[in-house]
């Protein structure tokens, strides 16, 4: 099948997840630094730890897709998208 027959949008993994926890996020502050766990457009719960999130979230979803995500006021970079044009100095 030519490309140009494919679906025009395919989703991003965890997209509705992470579109769940930007439009919740004002809620969420209250819960700074805690972990929520999101299926779809729903907010399953606020946990203290990741690892109480993933486990409940294994526990109710399976294998199927969920995010569980530390909950902040400004998403902090951590990468860089393109190229920086940077000399390497060494120290002598």
């Amino acid at each position: 099948m030519p490309a140009s027959n494919l679906a025009t949008h395919m989703p991003e993994p965890l997209e509705q997840e992470l579109a769940t926890y930007n439009a919740k996020l004002g809620e969420l502050l209250s819960n700074v630094g805690k972990f929520v766990l999101i299926k779809g457009d729903a907010v399953e719960g606020v946990y203290d730890t990741y690892a109480d999130a993933l486990k409940v979230g294994y526990e109710r979803f399976k294998l199927a897709p969920f995010m569980v995500k530390q909950i902040a006021p400004a998403e902090q970079v951590l990468f860089f998208a393109r190229e920086l044009d940077l000399e390497c100095r060494q120290s002598i």
